[in-house]
């Protein structure tokens, strides 16, 4: 098949609080996808996710891990399958819509295989599995090596439960298992000079430690309603295009247990002629890896880069060239028509001190320039890796470029490694030139 654009969904961790405000009352579909997952929600004992997404001073993420990890789940599909509904708002629906882990179920809900309202059941059901099954304490940990070199890791170590869970990419492998288990892999990875980080997950996913709770899942929705998908979804756990209700409920079945083998679904699609990669969710870990491992001709693209009204969002799409050109209040808006006048972008260095705002526009477009993003999205408060997976050299090469473009003295190592904001970045450039 022809593959111009991708939907990707992604899974653990994509989560924002308050990253829906604004957005939802500008399309009635997504508004009524939301309160329909918190009907199902709240019917099963659990609290109302929308106050998470829609209320800025909502939990963080690392809160609701410590405290209320189901609502985290359920956070996260609301967030995704609301997002497909803004994206159809804006007459974006993909050529193919392709899910990260957990996010497989955003998928197979957007391509009409499940209902939003059912996949919450399933979501819900997948939380009382792991209850009842009570599963040995564990998460993940990625790795910054390719497949095969986190494999031989996993393989000295030979430790029970620990397993290469998920490929993203040559830079990148998630390794899945006890934390005693994931204690000894940040250590020799250390000791190796490889880079580990703790993900913020609270099961050891993609693992057979999850076997037990898995089977307890799939009695539990041997009942609900699947069906052949009504746009095309591939599956990286399948490893294949879902074409019916068979490919989808075993989509659904595996999702704990099975290994995700992402990058060679990305490549896939890259092969089949994808350039668009568009991430419907919270936080651009997707972006991220879709821009590491795929070639320059592809162009990905965060629906939720920061805060803010709709008008972010259609800019998101218009800087990558997709959908149709539409007004916020649902306006068709011809090809080829301007938005607006574009402001001319500030030139680093022009701020005076004491001007936060000036700053933040220069560093907002100082970035943007750098890192190919549209710079409405880089918000003051957006974390650049947490949010769009720049990494750890790349920010040290940015602030580099900062320090000499302002003319400061040597950047302060531990000051350096916290400034991940643009806004902890001008406070940093604000010290240092006082």
């Amino acid at each position: 098949m022809s593959v111009r654009t991708v939907i990707l969904f992604p899974g653990q961790g994509a989560y924002l609080p308050g990253v829906l405000a604004e957005r939802v009352k500008h399309v009635p579909k997504a508004a009524q996808t939301l309160e329909a997952i918190d009907e199902v929600v709240t019917a099963h004992g659990h609290r109302p996710v929308g106050p998470l997404l829609l209320e800025r001073d909502a939990p963080s993420l690392q809160d609701l891990l410590a405290d209320d990890g189901d609502r985290l789940d359920l956070a996260i599909y609301a967030t995704n399958a609301v997002a497909a509904e803004l994206l159809a708002g804006v007459g974006v629906r993909g050529d193919v819509l392709m899910g990260h882990s957990f996010g497989e179920f955003a998928a197979l809900s957007a391509a009409g295989a499940v209902s939003p309202a059912d996949v919450a059941r399933m979501a819900c059901a997948r939380i009382e599995a792991f209850h009842r099954a009570a599963p040995p304490a564990g998460g993940l940990v990625a790795l910054d090596l390719p497949a095969w070199r986190a494999g031989h890791l996993v393989g000295v170590l030979d430790e029970p439960g620990l397993r290469a869970a998920i490929d993203n990419g040559p830079d990148q492998t998630v390794v899945s298992g006890p934390l005693e288990a994931l204690e000894k892999v940040e250590k020799t990875a250390a000791d190796l000079g490889v880079r580990a980080t703790r993900l913020r997950a609270g099961y050891a996913f993609h693992n057979p430690l999850l076997s037990d709770a898995a089977d307890l899942f799939r009695e539990a929705v041997a009942d609900v309603p699947v069906g052949a998908p009504r746009a095309a979804v591939f599956s990286p756990g399948l490893g294949r295009y879902v074409s019916s209700a068979e490919d989808a409920r075993e989509v659904v079945e595996r999702n704990m247990t099975a290994p995700v083998p992402f990058y060679d679904a990305l490549l896939t699609l890259f092969r089949q002629g994808a350039r668009v990669f568009l991430e419907a969710g919270a936080r651009q870990a997707l972006t991220g890896i879709v821009r590491s491992c795929l070639p320059s001709a592809a162009i990905a693209v965060p629906l939720l880069p920061s805060r803010g009204d709709l008008d972010a969002v259609i800019g998101s799409l218009r800087e990558a060239g997709v959908g149709a050109r539409v007004e916020p209040d649902g306006r068709r808006l011809p090809e080829g028509t301007a938005h607006g006048p574009a402001e001319p972008a500030p030139t680093a260095g022009d701020a005076e001190p004491g001007d936060r705002s000036r700053l933040l526009a220069e560093l907002a477009a100082l970035y943007a320039e750098d890192l190919g993003f549209p710079v409405e999205m880089l918000t003051a408060d957006i974390d650049l890796e947490a949010d769009l997976g720049v990494d750890s050299a790349k920010q040290t090469a940015l602030l580099e470029r900062v320090r000499r473009q302002y003319g400061l003295p040597a950047l302060p190592g531990r000051r350096r490694t916290e400034a991940t904001t643009l806004e902890s970045i001008a406070e940093l450039v604000e010290e240092l030139r006082a």
